[in-house]
């Protein structure tokens, strides 16, 4: 008998969110095509690629999958006969009408998702209950083991299912690429170079790693730290971007002023440090050059439901600094990766208002710790830089062994859907 599944996600979207939903279809896709199942895979696709960052094969891929007419889709639905897996934040649920019809209709519905604290939002219990979600996926064990204490008394879920996001290596490209001439400019030769990634928010916590190394490297001139950013997107008004542009870089230059002022030499001149900094969204070509040609790559984030970033600049045999826990400590290893310890505190931000919950927490920087990091990296780099990319090359080997075969995540994926209660 036909297996009938609707998957419905981001699939078209840029972002973090749609990235990790085609890898999680595509996953789906090559194993039931390795195995010959009888499915019939249905998606449904609730953005556009209005940024055209699409391949032409992931545009193939998906396109293969949309139903061909309303009436395809209502024969599809009507028949009540299909599993329904929706990826995306589950308050997004609420607002998009097909939802309601598709979780009504269906033999069972999985809701893929991610969060970023130590507890789930109380609300999310009731969008469940709404479309009787009775299964969940997440792509860490933190968030699995969490997700299941809040809801092991919940009225529809049943069981949380850990399955990662696919990172290989048809995820980016990971060769020689050409930069735009400001992107390479960044990257500066003969020096010690560390690149930071995220959007400016309390969560991503930018701060933490310019902080520790302005702290690190104030008598060090051959050390360049690349801040690569943006603020709210949600208005792209060119004067609005421009003015979030110049309050981060006063931000960073307010930070190595008071840093210099608390030090032993009182002199605005005295921290050495170059900062590069980077503002607005890039092209594929300049992040991948950015990621392959830095020594180290840094995020200090106060919590990751994976930490996408991380895992791309293993990907690229750059060795990471990273926090001692969070979504990504699944697939870094402690041995070959720069450890920062942290401390719990509540999760207070002042950027994504009604985001999060003080009563939750997340992981605050021992900027000690990453100081002491920061220096550990720096030496390999000065004195042993083949120590450096030996560990860059064994950390890549040992996020693929979990991340890297899109089969074995599609197996994962399709057993715990089809998994009678």
């Amino acid at each position: 008998m036909t297996i009938k599944i609707l998957f419905q996600g981001q699939l078209h979207d840029p972002s973090g969110y749609g990235v990790a939903s085609r890898g999680y279809l595509f996953s789906l896709i090559d194993y039931i095509q390795q195995e010959k199942l009888d499915v019939n895979l249905k998606i449904h696709s609730i953005m556009a690629d209005s940024a055209h960052s699409l391949s032409s094969q992931e545009q193939d891929i998906l396109q293969s999958h949309v139903f061909a007419s309303e009436l395809e889709r209502d024969e599809f639905i009507n028949a009540k006969d299909y599993y329904y897996i929706f990826h995306h934040p589950p308050p997004y649920a609420t607002k998009i009408p097909e939802c309601k019809l598709f979780s009504q209709n269906a033999l069972k519905v999985i809701c893929v998702t991610v969060w970023e604290t130590d507890s789930i939002p109380a609300f999310w219990n009731d969008i469940f209950s709404e479309f009787n979600v009775s299964g969940i996926i997440v792509p860490c064990s933190w968030n699995r083991d969490y997700f299941m204490r809040d809801l092991q008394n919940h009225p529809t879920v049943k069981d949380v299912k850990m399955v990662p996001h696919l990172i290989n290596d048809q995820f980016v490209e990971t060769g020689d690429c050409t930069p735009s001439p400001p992107i390479k400019e960044c990257i500066k030769d003969g020096m010690f170079n560390c690149l930071t990634v995220g959007q400016w928010t309390d969560r991503k916590n930018l701060r933490a790693t310019i902080i520790a190394f302005l702290m690190e490297f104030a008598d060090e001139s051959d050390c360049n730290l690349i801040v690569k950013t943006y603020g709210n997107i949600q208005n792209m008004d060119p004067q609005f971007q421009l003015r979030q542009k110049m309050a981060m870089a006063q931000e960073i230059n307010r930070l190595k002023e008071a840093i210099n002022s608390q030090s032993n030499l009182v002199n605005l001149e005295r921290n050495k440090v170059n900062i590069s900094f980077i503002y607005n969204l890039v092209s594929k070509d300049d992040m991948n050059y950015l990621y392959r040609h830095s020594d180290i790559f840094a995020l200090l984030s106060r919590a990751e439901g994976f930490g996408l970033p991380i895992a791309e600049s293993l990907l690229h045999s750059t060795p990471v600094m990273v926090h001692d826990r969070g979504g990504h400590v699944d697939f870094v290893n402690p041995d070959d990766s720069f450890i920062v310890s942290t401390y719990r505190t509540p999760a207070f931000c002042t950027f994504s208002l009604k985001v999060y919950d003080c009563e939750s927490c997340w992981y605050e920087t021992d900027l000690l710790s990453a100081r002491e990091q920061l220096r550990a990296a720096y030496n390999k780099w000065k004195e042993t830089p083949e120590d450096l990319a030996t560990m860059g090359t064994r950390g890549r080997e040992h996020l693929l062994k979990l991340t890297g075969n899109s089969a074995s995540l599609g197996e994962e994926m399709f057993n715990f859907i089809i998994k009678e209660e």
